[in-house]
């Protein structure tokens, strides 16, 4: 689905940066953007990019989220708080 239509990338874009990643180091919406050469034009998009990058970590079990300063546990815990509620493409 196109998460970001200023730049017509798909969450499967967004997904594929972390293909490079090395492990306890998370990828923010912004190096996400840098690693696919542009960046966020309105920031619409940026909470979805937050949750995308955060399921594909969690589906790749690259952390041990049971630690108290996991990164991505803090982001995860972040966006489940928030009140905006996460994107569909049907939005």
């Amino acid at each position: 689905m196109i998460v970001c239509s200023c730049r017509v990338l798909t969450d499967e874009d967004f997904a594929s940066t972390l293909a490079s990643e090395d492990p306890g180091c998370p990828r923010s919406a912004a190096d996400a953007y840098r690693c696919l050469g542009c960046g966020p034009e309105c920031g619409r998009c940026l909470i979805t990019v937050r949750q995308i990058l955060a399921d594909a970590r969690a589906a790749a079990r690259c952390h041990d989220c049971a630690e108290a300063d996991c990164a991505l546990h803090k982001i995860a815990v972040e966006v489940a708080n928030s009140d905006v509620p996460y994107l569909d493409a049907a939005e």
